[in-house]
């Protein structure tokens, strides 16, 4: 008698639920990464600090120099630190979307 392999519900449904999260965080990192919409900038932002716990200072960088600096709301953030490194897309001086990064990246520069 052949010996089967089946597999637990349990194990079928934790394969499933990776796959569509490993897809949910490529198509945001596709999303943030991608050309902005036009009227929109990508800006390297590295949290600078966050005020009262209430306020976010994101430096915006381009080509590794800053080149402007945004104040926002903490809650427009899932979490957010201090030296967190993001990918941000900016339209009309809003934050239009964003991406953590594991760590800043060498060049932020568009073409880099």
């Amino acid at each position: 008698m052949a010996a089967e392999n089946r597999l637990s519900r349990r194990a079928v449904l934790r394969t499933i639920g990776a796959v569509g999260a490993s897809t949910i965080v490529a198509s945001t990192a596709v999303s943030a990464r991608a050309e902005p919409p036009e009227g929109a900038d990508r800006y390297l932002g590295v949290v600078d600090r966050i005020v009262d716990g209430r306020h976010v200072v994101l430096l915006l960088e381009e080509d590794n120099r800053v080149v402007d600096q945004l104040v926002l709301d903490v809650d427009e953030f899932d979490s957010i630190e201090e030296r967190d490194v993001l990918v941000v897309v900016i339209k009309d001086g809003e934050l239009y979307r964003y991406q953590y990064l594991p760590k800043k990246p060498e060049s932020s520069g568009r073409n880099g």
